[in-house]
């Protein structure tokens, strides 16, 4: 039986799409399309189980890791989540939602590369908005922007997801808190650095002269500027992570949200944000897959960016990681579990003796025509947990030479 109604829709009509639009498919996407319609094959590899009571042994396959499949898409997510929360400070965030209008969308689907200047536009539009506020000093807010490229119906509508910390770090260390966005004055900003840079990276399928005409119609209508809101307050780093972890690498859709497919009509629902009632849409399959794949990012074009002092290369990195203690007893605590964590790293849970119903050990992991032993597993993952361990040790050093110990609840 063929597991997931996605995967069963692309097995179906999957050739079907490629004979009509092979020449507009972009290529990574027959990469990404097998490997979710593969996804657990043992014949990729797989990890090997044994039962120590009874003797039984058990194989199970590979996740896919593809950005179409569900499955994956939700432990991809986790990850995500579990990673970003050993970044973000423990200062208190805002969860905000950079939106464009209908006419400029076309740009972004012709041109994919434009997609990251959506990203950058929105961090501009806070970092200046506080450059302005505080005129004698500099302060850095940090910033995290996902980029969407969808929504709820599966039509193309990019907009930008933005995680914001509610204060920001001066040149002096000091920490200056941020309890009041302005919006209003927001959106106009968002509508000008974003018709701007459109402007200044547009590609040669489109006329600067016709896109000036656009640019002007575009202040014309949207007198108040592009829509910017938010969508709430997000208190810890804990909770900041799992809430823009819902938007950060998950796939178009959830398998929950189709409702039918009779082999060649697809039906799905979702929550209409205008009137927060639910619609179902019936597409037919080749339609359907048309709006998924579409989705699917090009090749390391990376949908979340890092902003002000969550930026990889900035002066303040060094004073953003807080509780360093408890940093490295988490990372010897996830080596202490190690086999699990090899279960995770391929997407693999532990699994129940269908005999006796014990817990089955792990085994081996089998790569194509290798066999990994576990000590070896085991040594590289000891390596890179006392590497992230020294990192975070130099970086407490840092910090305590540089604040004399006095700015330990900078984010408190």
């Amino acid at each position: 039986m063929i597991k997931g109604k996605i995967r069963k829709i692309f097995l179906d009509h999957w050739d079907e799409f490629c004979k009509l639009y092979r020449h507009k498919i972009r290529k990574h996407i027959f990469k990404e399309v097998e490997k979710m319609i593969t996804c657990g094959s043992i014949e990729n590899g797989y990890i090997g189980f044994k039962c120590g009571a009874c003797g039984e042994e058990h194989k199970v396959g590979f996740t896919c890791k593809s950005r179409l499949c569900t499955s994956c898409g939700k432990k991809r997510t986790d990850d995500w989540v579990l990673k970003f929360s050993n970044k973000i400070s423990t200062a208190q965030h805002r969860h905000m939602v950079f939106t464009i209008p209908e006419e400029l969308r076309i740009y972004f689907a012709e041109d994919r590369k434009l997609l990251s200047t959506l990203s950058k536009c929105a961090a501009e539009t806070i970092q200046t908005w506080i450059s302005d506020r505080y005129k004698k000093m500099t302060y850095t807010p940090g910033i995290v922007a996902v980029i969407h490229t969808f929504g709820r119906d599966l039509k193309w509508n990019p907009h930008v997801h933005i995680l914001v910390t509610k204060g920001e770090i001066g040149e002096d260390l000091s920490w200056k808190r941020t309890n009041f966005f302005p919006y209003e004055m927001l959106r106009k900003r968002w509508r000008k650095i974003l018709l701007d840079k459109i402007e200044e990276n547009l590609g040669r399928k489109h006329s600067k002269k016709e896109f000036k005409k656009l640019k002007n119609t575009m202040y014309n209508n949207y007198k108040d500027g592009f829509y910017v809101y938010g969508e709430g307050e997000v208190n810890n780093s804990k909770a900041a992570a799992k809430y823009i972890g819902r938007y950060a690498a998950r796939p178009a859709i959830a398998e929950s949200r189709i409702i039918n497919y009779d082999g060649k009509i697809v039906s799905f629902e979702y929550i209409d944000h205008k009137d927060k009632k639910k619609k179902i849409v019936n597409v037919d399959a080749l339609e359907f897959i048309k709006r998924v794949i579409r989705h699917v990012p090009d090749k390391n074009f990376k949908m979340v960016r890092y902003y002000g002092f969550y930026a990889q290369n900035n002066k303040f990195k060094e004073i953003v990681p807080k509780l360093i203690d408890d940093k490295v007893y988490e990372q010897l605590k996830k080596l202490s579990i190690w086999k699990y964590r090899i279960l995770k790293e391929f997407g693999v849970d532990p699994v129940k003796c269908p005999n006796c119903g014990n817990q089955m050990e792990l085994e081996k992991v089998v790569i194509g025509e290798k066999c990994k032993r576990l000590d070896e597993i085991y040594e590289n993952i000891k390596r890179e947990t006392m590497k992230k361990i020294n990192e975070f040790k130099e970086i407490d050093n840092i910090f305590k030479k540089r604040n004399n110990g006095i700015m330990g609840a900078i984010f408190n």
